[in-house]
């Protein structure tokens, strides 16, 4: 008798997210202990908001280590479907992470705006960011492949995290441009402008996320996905019901078909086990429950 699933995640696996987690936690910890220096050093608004940014970067890695280590634990009798279900909570936090982010670097820029902004040189400045923007890029290209690969959601909030953060990068480096060509509240205005980047970000993450953590169904042209590996099996004479929902970062699949009520038992058993295999084969589908009955029945 079994009493939990045997799903289990791959050695090879395990290493892709491992090495995921290394490169987002350092890469995020040398940033932002180099953006808060120079942000000090040099008095920029923008640089600084960025480097609120980059914090909130540490906070999540160092949550997104834990929780992914929880959520790559193999089923057991506390969990008999596995952990993944601890993957979209992390993801969660690492939105609420964003956003305060957000709300740090929109404060400072406000205030900066109210006391009148200071200058400051912008040599240092566009360094650190344009260094940061390139670091970001590699580490979105890099997560954003494994993430890919293994089908996380939270790792492609990670990945996307990052890109956002070579965008305001950017976007902070035309901020202290302009204030010293044009305007010091150009300053504290590309500030804000960061913020909004790091808002949408947090929101988009949000919304993914509690769908996962709320059982979301699968969109149109993923049903009609799962629909076309059901047709395709021979045999299956009608598709009458297909719930597919999330559990957690993946889907579970309720299925109920149709067959010739006079087929043997061992050609049924045959249909049902070849439709649970092309559907588990799916990276992000973690199980299938094929239901059979004769036709006429729905």
């Amino acid at each position: 008798m079994k009493y939990f699933s045997d799903t289990l995640n791959t050695e090879q696996n395990n290493r892709k997210i491992y090495q995921a987690l290394i490169i987002t936690l350092v890469g995020n910890l040398i940033l932002a202990l180099s953006k808060l220096y120079i942000a000090h050093v040099s008095g920029s608004s923008a640089l600084q908001a960025d480097a609120y940014n980059s914090l909130s970067d540490v906070l999540y890695s160092v949550t997104l280590v834990i929780g992914m280590m929880i959520a790559i634990r193999p089923a057991d009798i506390s969990h008999p479907q596995g952990h993944r279900r601890f993957e979209p909570l992390v993801g969660l936090l690492i939105s609420f992470s964003m956003a305060w982010a957000g709300y740090q670097a929109v404060s400072e820029s406000i205030d900066k705006i109210r006391t009148g902004p200071t200058t400051f040189d912008v040599g240092l400045p566009i360094l650190v960011l344009f260094f940061s923007a390139v670091i970001k890029g590699v580490m979105y290209w890099l997560i954003h492949r494994i993430a890919i690969d293994l089908s996380s959601p939270t790792l492609k909030t990670a990945a996307i995290d990052n890109l956002m953060d070579t965008i305001t990068s950017f976007t902070a480096i035309i901020g202290i441009v302009l204030s010293k060509f044009w305007s010091p509240l150009a300053d504290p205005i590309a500030g804000i402008l960061v913020s909004v980047w790091i808002f949408r970000a947090a929101f988009e993450a949000l919304q993914e996320n509690l769908g996962f953590l709320t059982g979301a169904g699968a969109s149109e042209e993923r049903r009609q996905q799962f629909l076309d590996i059901i047709r395709s099996v021979p045999g299956v004479a009608n598709v009458h019901q297909l719930f597919a929902e999330h559990v957690g970062s993946t889907f579970v699949l309720d299925v109920h078909i149709n067959v010739d009520g006079n087929m043997p038992l061992y050609q049924v058993h045959r249909i049902e086990t070849e439709i649970e295999e092309k559907l588990t084969a799916i990276p992000d589908v973690e199980r299938a429950y094929i239901h059979v009955e004769p036709l006429g029945y729905e």
